[in-house]
C-alpha cells in the first residue's frame, strides 16, 4: 500500500503561532522546546489544551507519530485529521491498514552515513529489548546480563552483515538456535551441515579475505566457535532464553506482521508529512500495544536526529503525541529532548501525575532523577485540574515563592482583684514577611475541569520556562482551553477565574 503524496510545504518560521494562549502567541519555537501536560482523570487535559495543540500541529502541516494508550484515540486523531484538512495523510499503522515496518532490516538499508553499523543495529534492538522486558537497571538487575546480551546480539549482527545478508530478527534467531551447544560439536560434521550458524560463518570467512575487516570476521568466528559454547550451560541458557523471549514475541501474529515481514512505511514518510497513528490502543492490546509505540517512538527520535533537511532551521517540524505517556516512558526520552529542538520535533506527553512517571521510568533506580531530567527539558508545562499532592507542589515550585507580608492583630483582657477591683484590655498589631508559594498547591485542585456546566471550557495554568507572559508578567498564565466548537445554544464559556496570589 502506497503512501499518499506529502501535504505542500509551507514557511515554518521559528516564530508563527500555533495557539492563542490568553492573549499570548504560542509558537513553533515553543513547541519544539517541548510541552507536557497534567491533569487528573475528566480534568479536560485531552479536550482542552491537548485538542488544542494537536489541531494546531495538523493546520500548520507537521508530520507526526501518535502513540495510543485508549481504544478511542485512533477515531479521535482521524476526526482531528478530516477538521484540519489533513485527512489524506493520516495513517493508521497496525489496524485493518496493510502497513509494515520491518525496524532491523530498515536500520541496516536506511540512507546515511550510519546506516548498517552494527553498534546502531545493536542499540537499537537492546532498546527494543527494555521496552519488551523493562530496563534492567530499572529492574535493579546485574549488569553482567545486559553485557552478554548485547555480546550475543553484536556478534550475530556481525556474522549477518559480513556474510552480506540484512539483520533481521528471523535471521538472527537462526543463527543463536543453531550456535554450538558445547565445544564438541564444533568439530563435527553433522553440526556443521545443519547450522546456520556455521553457514553464516562460512561465507563471511570467504568474503573477508584480503578485505580490512578480515580481523573482525576472525573475533566473530572465536566468540560462536571458542566463548559461546564454552558458557555454562545455564549461562548460555539464561542469555539466549533472554533474547528468545523478546525475538518470538515480536516474530509471531500481529507482531510479525507488522515488524518482521515487509517495510511500506518507515519514519522518513513522518519527517516527509506523514501522521502515523499506531493503532494499537494499550487498553486494548497490552504490552503488543506498548512495544509497537515505543519501537516506533525510538525509531523516529534516531531518524530526526540525523536529518538533513533541515537547513536554516526551516525544516517541516514534527510531533510525537503521547496521552498516557506513562505507558510509554523510556530513558532515551530525556537524552532526545535536550536536543529535539534543533530537530524540530515537538514532543507532547499527556499524563495524570508525576508520580507515575517516576514509576516508569524505575522508581527505585534513580527514576526520580531520570523524571526530572526529562521535566527539565520540556519547555512548556501544563497543569489541569488535579487532586495528586506532588503533583500540585511541583506547579507551585515551578510558580516560585515570593515575599509575602503577614499582618497580626492580637487583643488581651486583665482582671485584678487586690486591694482594689479593676479591669483592663490591650490590642497588639504586627507585620512580618516570609517566603512563601505565590500560588498555593490547593488552587490546583480548583481549576475549572470543563464540561458543560463550565461552558465547554477546560482551565488550565501554562507554565514556560525563560518567557513572561503579557497578562501576569510572570512566567505562568492561566489559560482557558475551550474543548469543543462553539455551537448554537451552548453558552460560551464563562471568563477565567484569576488564582489567588499572595
Amino acid at each position: 500500500m502506497s503512501a499518499p503524496a506529502p501535504p505542500p510545504v509551507i514557511g515554518w518560521g521559528d516564530h508563527s503561532a500555533l495557539v492563542g494562549m490568553g492573549g499570548d502567541l504560542w509558537r513553533i519555537k515553543d513547541a519544539c522546546e517541548g510541552t507536557i501536560i497534567f491533569g487528573g482523570t475528566g480534568s479536560g487535559k485531552t479536550s482542552g489544551s491537548g485538542r488544542a495543540l494537536a489541531t494546531s500541529f495538523l493546520a500548520a502541516g507537521f508530520g507526526g507519530l501518535v502513540l495510543c494508550a485508549k481504544p478511542d484515540e485512533p477515531g479521535l486523531w482521524r476526526a482531528y485529521a478530516e477538521e484540519t484538512g489533513r485527512g489524506s495523510d493520516i495513517v493508521m499503522f497496525g489496524g485493518r491498514e496493510p502497513w509494515s515496518f520491518n525496524f532491523m532490516r530498515y536500520e541496516s538499508l536506511r540512507p546515511g552515513a550510519g546506516a548498517g553499523l552494527t553498534e546502531n543495529l545493536v542499540n537499537l534492538f537492546m532498546e527494543v529489548s527494555s521496552i519488551g522486558a523493562g530496563d534492567p537497571q530499572a529492574r535493579g538487575g546485574d549488569p553482567f546480563w545486559e553485557r552478554a546480551m548485547r555480546s550475543l546480539v553484536r556478534n550475530c549482527v556481525d556474522v549477518l552483515l559480513m556474510a552480506g545478508e540484512p539483520a533481521s530478527l528471523h535471521a538472527m534467531f537462526d543463527v543463536i538456535r543453531s550456535a554450538p551447544a558445547e565445544p564438541a560439536a564444533v568439530a563435527s560434521a553433522a553440526w556443521r551441515s545443519k547450522s546456520a550458524c556455521w553457514h553464516q560463518l562460512e561465507v563471511a570467512r570467504d568474503r573477508s579475505r584480503g578485505k580490512p575487516w578480515e580481523i573482525d570476521c576472525r573475533e566473530v568466528a572465536a566468540y560462536w566457535l571458542s566463548h559461546f559454547p564454552a558458557l555454562g550451560d545455564k549461562t548460555r541458557g539464561s542469555i539466549v532464553a533472554m533474547f528468545s523471549t523478546l525475538a518470538e514475541a515480536l516474530m509471531r501474529g500481529k507482531m510479525r506482521e507488522l515488524f518482521c515481514e515487509g517495510c511500506s512505511l518507515t519514519p522518513e514518510d513522518v519527517i516527509a508529512g506523514r501522521i502515523v497513528v499506531v493503532d494499537l490502543p494499550v487498553k486494548e492490546w497490552s504490552a503488543v500495544g506498548r512495544m509497537a509505540a515505543v519501537l516506533w517512538k525510538y525509531c523516529l527520535q534516531k531518524a530526526v536526529e540525523r536529518r538533513t533537511d533541515n537547513g536554516d532551521g526551516l525544516g517541516r517540524p514534527l510531533f510525537l503525541w503521547a496521552d498516557e505517556c506513562q505507558h510509554f516512558a523510556s530513558r532515551y526520552d530525556s537524552l532526545f529532548q535536550a536536543t529535539a529542538r534543533s530537530s524540530r520535533v515537538a514532543s507532547v506527553y499527556l499524563t495524570q501525575n508525576y508520580p507515575s512517571l517516576i514509576a516508569a521510568m524505575g522508581a527505585e533506580s534513580g527514576g526520580r532523577a531520570v523524571t526530572d531530567s526529562l521535566l527539565g527539558n520540556m519547555g512548556t508545562k501544563i497543569f489541569h485540574a488535579n487532586s495528586d499532592r506532588e503533583t500540585n507542589h511541583l506547579a507551585a515550585e515551578l510558580v516560585g515563592r515570593r515575599l509575602q507580608s503577614l499582618r497580626t492583630f492580637g487583643t488581651g483582657a486583665s482582671l485584678s482583684l487586690g486591694g482594689q477591683a479593676s479591669a483592663g484590655s490591650s490590642a497588639s498589631r504586627g507585620r512580618s514577611e516570609h517566603m512563601d508559594y505565590e500560588i498555593q498547591p490547593m488552587e490546583f485542585s480548583t481549576l475549572a475541569k470543563g464540561g458543560p456546566e463550565n461552558g465547554c471550557a477546560s482551565e488550565a495554568l501554562v507554565f514556560q520556562n525563560g518567557r513572561l507572559w503579557a497578562g501576569t508578567g510572570r512566567t505562568w498564565q492561566k489559560v482557558s482551553f475551550r474543548q469543543r466548537p462553539v455551537q448554537i445554544g451552548v453558552s460560551p464559556p464563562p471568563p477565567v477565574r484569576a488564582l489567588r496570589t499572595r
